[in-house]
């Protein structure tokens, strides 16, 4: 079940809380303005999801950045599936994603006319990262109602996430300097529980590059590129 965009889900060690602001590195654009474009493929490389996401405001503090995002969805026609906004933080030196914020749209455009109750842990990067670094768990809870009915419980565990290295990525975006982070995936949707893994890569100032799913027996379910960076 795809419920992540691209899950894109990087996730990383806690910094000290004495670090400041300034010392924070940003794993996504931070100028207002800045558009980035990531599309999805399946395993078939056919295009399934086209993602915009527009830097509209940032409000920086003694030890706290933070950068809103306005974020749109289309499905492969172009046509637009989901809007929100999602919030990204650097605070004390800790540089943080909300992982309900990278929920696959096409999944909540599904359930969409149904309630949805949603807890997640922070998606968090520290300012530098080291080769073989093993980088804490993340999980996330979405339940469905129908009224006060649960229809279903969806469950996601991200765990082993492990620093494999540095990698030149080159994109349509461009060609960026990444950390290359692998993690396994863990999802429980009532009684029936899947598993698989992905790899990641990320940069800078500039947020995801790439990202690859893989089933249990390591077959490619997808994968998501960076194609477009503009200011």
């Amino acid at each position: 079940m795809k419920l992540l965009t691209g899950i894109s889900l990087s996730l990383a060690l806690m910094m000290s809380s004495l670090v400041s602001a300034q010392d924070c590195t940003m794993y996504f654009p931070d100028r207002i303005g800045t558009v980035r474009e990531m599309k999805f493929y399946d395993q078939r490389d056919r295009l399934t999801t086209i993602t915009k996401q527009e830097i509209i405001d940032k409000i920086e503090s003694v030890n706290n950045t933070s950068v809103k995002v306005r974020s749109t969805s289309y499905d492969k026609d172009e046509i637009e599936v989901h809007e929100g906004e999602l919030e990204i933080i650097c605070e004390d030196g800790v540089f943080r994603f909300d992982l309900r914020d990278f929920l696959d749209p096409n999944t909540l455009a599904a359930y969409e006319e149904m309630g949805i109750e949603i807890t997640a842990d922070n998606l968090i990067y520290p300012a530098a990262m080291s080769e073989n670094d093993i980088l804490p768990d993340g999980e996330l809870t979405m339940v469905v109602k129908s009224g006060n009915t649960t229809i279903v419980t969806i469950g996601i565990t991200i765990s082993n996430r492990t620093i494999e290295g540095i990698e030149d990525v080159t994109t349509d975006a461009g060609t960026f300097t990444c950390y290359k982070i692998s993690y396994d995936i863990s999802t429980k949707a009532g009684f029936i529980t899947t598993s698989g893994s992905a790899i990641e890569w990320i940069a800078p100032e500039v947020g995801l590059v790439r990202n690859e799913t893989f089933n249990r027996r390591g077959r490619l379910n997808g994968y998501s590129v960076l194609t477009s960076l503009t200011e």
